[in-house]
C-alpha cells in the first residue's frame, strides 16, 4: 500500500503552538533571569524541528534495527557522565562543551523506549509471560539505576511510565497487577524510609500541609499558586506580573514555566496551552491506534505515556497537587537536551504515522 509523504498537520500545529508559547514566555523572562534564554532556546527549537523532520523521514523498520545500538549508547553515556560529567546542584548529570550542555539522561529515555518497542516486536507474543517481566524490568532498570547514582530522582521518575505502559501493552493478567501493586506499595514505603532525603520528604509533606514551611520547602509552590491566581482572565502580560518581574517565582524558565505563562496570559492563555497539549497527546495516541506494525504501536504508546506523565506531573507540581520533583514541561521548559529529545521522539511518531499503511 502507499506511503504517506507528509507530516501529520495537527501534530505539527500542536508542536509549533507550544514552541511559540515557550519562546514568548522565555523572551519575556529573559531580562529577569538572564543567560540569553530566548536566543539559546530559539537555536535549540530550530534544531529540534529539524530533528523531528529528519527522523520522521526514516522508516519504522530502520528505527527498530537501530534500537539495540541506541540503547547501548545510552547506557554508555550514562556511565560516562558519572565519571567525567559536570555537577550542578549536587547532580553529576551533564556534559559541557563550552556554552553547550548535554544531559544524557534525557536522550537515554528515548533509547530505552526504542529498545522496549524492538523487544516487543521481536518477541511476537501478544501476552507477556511471567518470565518476560525480569527482561522488561532490566531494560528500564539499567538506565534508572545509573540516573539514580547521579543522583537525579526527577528524571528517573520519568522512566516509570515506560515500564507501566509496556506492562499494560503486554496484557498482564489481573493477578499479576495485584502483585505488582503490592510490590509498589512496599517499594514506596521503603523509599520513604531509606531512599528519600529530608528535603524530598519535606516537599511531599508540604502537599498535605501547605503552610508548614512557607519560606522553605513550600516556598516554590506557594509562589507558583500566587502567580497562577494573579493571572485572572486575561493575564498581566508576560514578564509583567509581580511574581515574575520581581523574581518571587523561582525556576520560572524551567520547572515553573507554566506558572509564568499563566500569570502573563491568564485563564485564556492557559486554556489555549492546555488545548495544544491535548491535541499533541491525541495525535500521538491516534498514531498508536492506527499503526499497523507492533513496533509502531508500542513505540507510539510508550512516547504518549511518557509525555502525558511529564505534563500531568509538572502541572500537578505547579498547582500544589504533587511534590516538586524537578520534572520539566515538554517543549515548554527551557533546556536543549529535553527539547531536542522530545522533538526526536515526535519525529519517531511521525515516522510511524507516515508508514502506517505499509505492509511489512
Amino acid at each position: 500500500m502507499a506511503v504517506e509523504h507528509r507530516i501529520d498537520p495537527w501534530l505539527l500545529l500542536a508542536v509549533l503552538a507550544i514552541l511559540g508559547a515557550s519562546l514568548s514566555v522565555l523572551g519575556a523572562v529573559d531580562p529577569i533571569v538572564g543567560h540569553r534564554l530566548l536566543l539559546r532556546q530559539t537555536i535549540w527549537g530550530g534544531a529540534g524541528l529539524a530533528a523531528l523532520w529528519l527522523v520522521g523521514q526514516l522508516r519504522a523498520s530502520a528505527l527498530q534495527r537501530f534500537a539495540p545500538m541506541a540503547y547501548a549508547l545510552s547506557l554508555l553515556l550514562l556511565a560516562a557522565v558519572l565519571l567525567i560529567g559536570q555537577t550542578r546542584s549536587g547532580t553529576r548529570g551533564w556534559f559541557s562543551f563550552g556554552p553547550v550542555s548535554f544531559q544524557p539522561s534525557e536522550v537515554a529515555r528515548l533509547g530505552t523506549a526504542l529498545m522496549l518497542a524492538a523487544w516487543f516486536a521481536r518477541s511476537g507474543r501478544n501476552r507477556l509471560q511471567l518470565l518476560d517481566l525480569p527482561v522488561l524490568v532490566a531494560i528500564v532498570g539499567a538506565p534508572v539505576v545509573l540516573i539514580l547514582l547521579e543522583p537525579d530522582l526527577g528524571v528517573a521518575l520519568t522512566y516509570l511510565p515506560l515500564i507501566g505502559a509496556a506492562l499494560w501493552i503486554g496484557g498482564l493478567r489481573p493477578q499479576v497487577w495485584v502483585v505488582l501493586g503490592l510490590v509498589a506499595v512496599l517499594g514506596a514505603g521503603a523509599t520513604w524510609m531509606w531512599g528519600l532525603k529530608p528535603y524530598q520528604k519535606d516537599r511531599i509533606l508540604t502537599i498535605v500541609q501547605p503552610e508548614r514551611d512557607p519560606y522553605g520547602s513550600g516556598y516554590q509552590v506557594r509562589q507558583s499558586k500566587i502567580a497562577i491566581g494573579s493571572g485572572r482572565l486575561l493575564g498581566q502580560g508576560l514578564g509583567r506580573g509581580s511574581q515574575s518581574a520581581l523574581r518571587f517565582l523561582p525556576a520560572q524558565h524551567t520547572d515553573f514555566v507554566f506558572a509564568a505563562w499563566a500569570e502573563g496570559t491568564g485563564f485564556l492563555g492557559t486554556t489555549a496551552l492546555l488545548l495544544a497539549y491535548g491535541l499533541l497527546l491525541w495525535r500521538v495516541g491516534a498514531t498508536a491506534a492506527e499503526a499497523g506494525e507492533r513496533f509502531g504501536v508500542v513505540l507510539a504508546t510508550l512516547i504518549v505515556s511518557w509525555l502525558g506523565f511529564q505534563i500531568v506531573v509538572n502541572l500537578g507540581m505547579v498547582v500544589g497537587w504533587l511534590p516538586t520533583t524537578g520534572i520539566t514541561l515538554p517543549l515548554m521548559s527551557y533546556g536543549g537536551s529535553s527539547l531536542l529529545t522530545t522533538c526526536m521522539a515526535l519525529g519517531m511518531v511521525v515516522s510511524v504515522w507516515r508508514h502506517r499503511l505499509v505492509n511489512a
